[in-house]
């Protein structure tokens, strides 16, 4: 495994680098814009919320890999269209990002206590007041486990873009392989690696959620 890895270095950094480049354009679509979309639909427009939940629902029955191959193939055929399959991975990935975030901040703003809200109401402040200075310091921390887990599930995810040909970390593992054959070693570096990367993350996650998400007073 060592041999192996030190006689493809340069590869597999590059297969990391990519899987690193998509999970970052996949995060800086999904998670601004989804706090953003949830925020609105949970406190400014409830016809917002209802097609954020819907949305989350109709993704949650779709497959990843179908939205992706859907994205990438009849979709990109019917518009008469050729998308590079790097970016049909992060418009794909950043949709279902987004809509998760989204998800997550609307159900967490509608758990949050009216008591809350109307004590800020009472102090004089404005309905953004009471957004700003209340209820965001409490929906970061309390939405921030959640937030977490769904980026560690958008890497995971990552590794379907190797089936339209995205030169990613799996994508590479699988070339290699097909020049030296030795599956053993190859697949256990990627087993190495995402345990190196996931399980201090899901440790964290499980900090975090024992830290910030008691129920509310």
């Amino acid at each position: 495994m060592v041999q192996v890895l030190i006689q493809y270095h340069y590869l597999l950094l590059q297969g990391f680098l990519t899987t690193l480049k998509l999970l970052g354009c996949i995060m800086l679509i999904g998670v601004p814009l989804g706090t953003l979309l949830g925020v609105v639909g949970g406190r400014y427009n409830h016809d917002i919320g209802k097609v954020i939940k819907t949305s989350r629902f109709i993704t949650k029955v779709i497959p990843v890999l179908v939205f992706l191959f859907w994205l990438h193939y009849p979709l990109q055929g019917l518009l008469g269209i050729v998308v590079d399959p790097f970016w049909t991975t992060i418009i794909a990935l950043g949709i279902i990002n987004m809509i998760a975030t989204a998800h997550v901040v609307v159900s967490e703003l509608e758990l949050l206590p009216k008591s809350y809200r109307e004590a800020g109401i009472t102090l004089g402040m404005s309905k953004n007041q009471v957004v700003k200075y209340i209820e965001l310091p409490l929906l970061i921390r309390r939405t921030l486990p959640q937030l977490l887990l769904n980026q560690a599930s958008m890497l995971e995810y990552t590794l379907f873009a190797s089936l339209i040909s995205v030169p990613e970390l799996f994508r590479t593992a699988q070339t290699i392989n097909a020049m030296i054959y030795k599956p053993v070693e190859i697949y256990s570096l990627l087993v190495l690696f995402f345990l190196l990367i996931l399980a201090p993350l899901h440790l964290f996650i499980s900090w975090l959620q024992k830290k910030y998400t008691a129920k509310y007073a």
